[in-house]
């Protein structure tokens, strides 16, 4: 998704916090590219941006990199240093189905971030969005790799997403910057249309130039296969996975949504 929403908001002062710096100044991106820190407290607070957009967040828990870590410290860590900074407003990345009785860590885990963001001080906007997709985006990436060796897929047919293409979501994120009266709101991002989770999968497949054919599924077939899933690289479904498939990933309608957001932009929708 940052590539994505660099992309979009070209033209703009930025500075972007790299494990790689010197491999980021030769993609052609016009940014500053200071190293990234555990410290980013005080990453943010000298930078002193005006705007702080945060797209910090795994989908894979594992041991020193946690849920809790990525989405809520560091999500603390960077509040602070806005705060010191004085920055106008602070961007945030969450997810559909963040809630604090979540089923899942990852779920929970968005929710505190979002707390801790309302909690600041700051002007902020939250984004809420649905599965991702596009080109670039992992899950189209990790199912390419997937069907190297797997002559046929799975995946639920009872579980399901709208999901949003990469660049709607940059869109709205880019709006949330660059206009000071979209300020202090949830919104909740989501496509046009509703689709179950085999039929995401086999239009993902479809995007990635791969022909499998993709078996619909009860979710609940998915659960004895997890101990078996974790051993692959990358595990097809991981329990947390497994246990965000049991709400449906749609928005609730008791948030604005991109349609909403990005109509102030040329007087038309998306």
């Amino acid at each position: 998704m940052g590539s994505v929403l660099v992309r979009r908001l070209a033209g703009h002062a930025l500075i972007l916090p790299s494990r790689d710096p010197a491999r980021q100044k030769t993609a052609g991106l016009d940014a500053e590219f200071p190293a990234f820190t555990e410290d980013l407290e005080g990453l943010a607070a000298g930078a002193r941006p005006e705007v702080v957009i945060n797209l910090l967040g795994i989908i894979r828990s594992s041991p020193g990199v946690t849920f809790r870590l990525v989405h809520e410290e560091y999500t603390r860590r960077l509040l602070a240093g806005a705060k010191r900074a004085g920055c106008r407003k602070f961007v945030q990345m969450s997810a559909l189905g963040a809630a604090p009785g979540a089923p899942s860590e990852y779920h929970r885990s968005k929710f505190a971030g979002e707390e801790a963001v309302r909690a600041s001080g700051l002007p902020y906007v939250i984004f809420r969005p649905s599965y991702i997709t596009g080109e670039g985006q992992k899950l189209r990436a990790e199912l390419g790799a997937l069907a190297r060796f797997t002559p046929v897929f799975a995946a639920p047919s009872d579980s399901y997403a709208a999901p949003v293409d990469a660049g709607t979501v940059a869109a709205c994120f880019a709006r949330a910057a660059e206009d000071d009266s979209v300020r202090d709101e949830i919104f909740e991002l989501g496509g046009e249309k509703v689709m179950s989770f085999r039929e995401l999968l086999a239009a993902e497949l479809s995007a990635a130039g791969v022909r499998r054919p993709v078996a619909g599924l009860p979710r609940r077939f998915f659960f004895p296969l997890l101990p078996l899933f974790s051993l692959l690289d990358p595990p097809p479904m991981t329990r947390e996975q497994y246990l965000m498939l049991a709400s449906p990933n749609v928005p609730s309608g008791r948030y604005r949504g991109a349609n909403e957001l990005l109509r102030r932009e040329g007087g038309g929708g998306l």
